[in-house]
């Protein structure tokens, strides 16, 4: 009786914590998770390197604009196809966005730094759904990004995330 109520429980952890990070480790090569690494008081570098490694906070961010597509993955819904057409007035974004779940009256608003860092809130469809995405312009020609649903009537605790490329 014992074993099987455990068995219940390291099964139910495995599938709620493990699934989307495996999922991110096939299909990227990477875990979708922050993780940290143990390290030294004296890893040998030098303050100069340290001062190098730090991200230029001032510098111009990155033109993205334009039209962008790819897949999404939808916690609730599955997997899509997602567009978005971003207009960006220096690290001001605006814009639109579909996909293949075609929700009406897509919008998105927000931001991009200069190490290429994106903070996106996305409104959609006519039960004036929002989500809120972070993300990062990986290189010129891939965008990752995950999202949550913060707000929309019916649907509680959706997330997922969307890896798009420019339209050319």
């Amino acid at each position: 009786m014992k074993s099987s109520k455990m068995m219940v429980i390291v099964t139910t952890t495995l599938a709620v914590f493990g699934i989307g990070h495996v999922r991110a480790l096939i299909a990227h090569g990477q875990f979708g998770c922050a993780m940290a690494a143990a390290q030294s008081w004296d890893d040998g570098s030098s303050e100069a390197d340290d001062a190098a490694a730090e991200p230029d906070k001032k510098a111009p961010p990155p033109n993205i604009a334009g039209e962008w597509s790819g897949e999404l993955e939808d916690s609730i819904f599955g997997d899509y196809a997602i567009a978005l057409e971003i207009n960006q007035k220096g690290n001001k974004l605006s814009g639109n966005w579909s996909s293949a779940f075609d929700l009406a009256a897509t919008t998105i608003n927000g931001s991009i730094n200069g190490n290429g860092d994106l903070k996106l809130k996305m409104k959609a469809g006519p039960k004036g759904c929002r989500l809120v995405a972070v993300g990062q312009l990986v290189t010129e020609t891939e965008i990752m990004m995950t999202y949550k649903v913060v707000s929309c009537k019916g649907i509680k605790k959706d997330h997922g995330f969307f890896d798009i490329s420019p339209i050319i």
